[in-house]
């Protein structure tokens, strides 16, 4: 067996932060370990995105089931109309049909007074009341005849309103019934957040978890991705010291534009250009093409 090859061991830098020592170690032939603050930080901000997702979820949860009841107290206007148009129709009926009553009340009256008229033109004046009276008969009876037609329509369109709404009176109470359930997830979802979000934040330095508050209240997102050396929140130029310190993920550093802390993810890096082939010269090209194809000597004949 051979010698033992040697395994190289990470170099561990210390940098001070909050009067403590907080090591940063750089694997030699491979790429930076990430700062533990930043890594931190990171994690952190996904968690923070998904407790207020969930916050204005369950937030939203009375709008969601007032629209769901807006729906349905349509559904219920709707049946409410077509009850009030069948009473009306009811109601109108039974008016024409006491006009007609008094009507032929009237007729009976003027009939019985004209045996007792002196004279002609009183008798002309009870018959010409007569004949008003039996036209406003006939008036009412052709009413009375529109509003059964019409009932019928409108006793047609109730049976359409009232399933209407007994089949989204069934469906409302299924989506509020999701919406609760939904919304007991999410507070149950929000409640495992915040002890993963207290144990992110106690492990953070001090001044990075201040600059992170106060970015996140300002912007609604405190980190931000570098690539191609540019901020990629509000995509800004980097310079190119700040530019290499990123690269490395060792250290904590602020865009300086939108100041959002930055971490570079080597994965999205583009990959370099191919290089193009190289062109044979002249004298190179000749010798690949002696070297392939080798002069033969030309033949002799003998002579007698």
């Amino acid at each position: 067996m051979g010698p033992p090859q040697s395994v190289e061991k990470p170099i561990l830098r210390f940098k001070c932060r909050g009067g403590r020592r907080i090591p940063h170690a750089r694997i030699i032939g491979s790429r930076p370990l990430m700062n533990p603050d930043l890594e931190r930080l990171i994690e952190l901000e996904k968690v923070d995105r998904e407790g207020l997702r969930l916050a204005e979820e369950v937030a939203a949860l009375p709008k969601r089931i007032a629209s769901i009841e807006e729906k349905l107290a349509e559904h219920k206007a709707a049946v409410e109309k077509a009850k009030a148009g069948i009473k009306g129709n009811e109601a109108g009926r039974r008016q024409l049909e006491a006009d007609i009553k008094g009507f032929h009340e009237k007729i009976a009256k003027y009939r019985s007074q004209s045996s007792s008229v002196k004279t002609n033109d009183e008798y002309r004046a009870l018959m010409h009341e007569v004949e008003f009276a039996e036209k406003q008969i006939s008036v009412c009876e052709d009413k009375i005849l529109e509003l059964m037609i019409g009932l019928e329509t409108e006793e047609k369109a109730l049976k359409i309103a009232e399933t209407e709404l007994k089949a989204e009176s069934a469906d409302v109470e299924k989506e509020k019934k999701e919406a609760h359930v939904r919304t007991a997830e999410d507070e149950k979802l929000l409640g495992g957040l915040k002890g993963k979000r207290e144990q992110l934040r106690s492990g953070v330095n001090d001044s990075a978890l201040q600059h992170y508050d106060r970015v996140m209240r300002q912007r609604k997102s405190a980190i931000a991705e570098a690539r191609d050396q540019k901020c990629l929140a509000c995509f800004v130029m980097l310079r190119p010291q700040n530019w290499q310190e990123i690269r490395t993920n060792e250290q904590i550093v602020m865009c300086s534009s939108c100041g959002r802390i930055l971490y570079y993810d080597p994965a999205h890096e583009a990959a370099p250009p191919p290089e193009p082939p190289k062109k044979k010269t002249r004298t190179r090209a000749a010798a690949s093409e002696a070297a392939v194809e080798p002069e033969t000597a030309p033949e002799t004949t003998s002579t007698p």
